[in-house]
């Protein structure tokens, strides 16, 4: 036990302590090159995988029923699932893909999530009874996050001790902008096509957050008037279109001030925010001016 007297004059304000634990999860990473062109088969087990690309390289993959799905870099790919799957990756030869792989049981992510909400439990519910899955651009904080992977400077334990924390911040930093709120109890329940076009939609929005697209543009992608693409997506999100926008936003801008790559101007630029109307919002919103997490 350690005691810590307290003189008169001291003042402390900000502080937390929690039991640190860490889920079970493997690592990996590095450069990928076929020749001639590889089809892959793999089987997962039941749990999270999370796969960020660099640079310009490009993967298709096929998870049936569904139809193929190209993914190019940068860029990252979640799969999260409760029951085991079956993927085929198609990789093109003289096309080299720099990557880092995360992957967590199910059974570390019950543990992990456990006492806090289980948020698990409502993108599976989304999903239904196939895999919950997301194809999204890696923006610049998460590249830096996997590069730093990639790039690890440390040896032995401390190497592992060093990867095992980034690679949990960079699943923390990708699951918070998946983070839906639980539907109201009182919603009208949807029909089952209009959610799978609304998870369409979700998809469609994620694939871009600092250009979305028109509402117009948008309801015309997945078949549904504006009216039900809207009321449906707050229904179905517990927030409208523009509220998720722009919470996604911002808290991309968030990871991108925090890790320091890149200035207040080129973050509120590159998050579709004007300097002075970022400023305004991101306070609004974390309760400090952006530059001052820059410091």
């Amino acid at each position: 036990m350690i005691v810590i007297n307290m003189c008169g004059g001291v003042t402390m304000s900000g502080q937390w302590q929690l039991q640190a634990s860490t889920a079970p999860m493997t690592i990996g990473g590095g450069a990928m090159r076929v020749k001639p062109d590889q089809v892959i088969t793999e089987d997962n087990e039941p749990g999270l995988k999370l796969v960020l690309m660099l640079g310009d390289g490009a993967v298709r993959y096929r998870m049936p029923p569904s139809q193929p799905t190209q993914v190019s870099g940068p860029a990252l790919h979640l799969s999260l699932s409760d029951q085991p799957f079956t993927v085929t990756h198609s990789f093109h030869a003289h096309t080299p893909l720099r990557y880092v792989a995360v992957r967590m049981p199910q059974s570390s992510l019950m543990q992990w999530f456990d006492t806090q909400g289980r948020p698990m439990d409502r993108l599976l519910d989304m999903a239904g009874s196939t895999p919950f899955i997301h194809d999204a651009k890696a923006g610049p904080a998460l590249q830096a996050l996997a590069k730093q992977l990639l790039l690890c400077p440390l040896q032995g334990a401390l190497r592992d001790l060093y990867l095992s924390g980034k690679a949990l911040e960079l699943t923390a930093n990708v699951l918070a902008t998946l983070e839906v709120q639980p539907p109201s109890s009182t919603a009208i329940t949807l029909p089952v096509r209009h959610r799978d076009r609304l998870h369409r939609a979700h998809e469609i929005l994620m694939r871009d957050i600092s250009h979305p697209p028109g509402l117009d543009w948008l309801a015309s992608q997945i078949g549904l008037s504006v009216t039900l693409l809207t009321r449906g997506y707050r229904q179905l999100f517990g927030m409208s279109i523009y509220e998720f926008v722009r919470e996604q936003r911002l808290q991309q801008a968030y990871r991108m001030l925090a890790t320091g790559e890149c200035s207040v101007s080129a973050t509120a630029g590159m998050c579709g925010y004007t300097d002075s109307h970022f400023s305004k919002a991101f306070q609004r919103r974390f309760g400090i001016a952006p530059h001052t997490l820059c410091r």
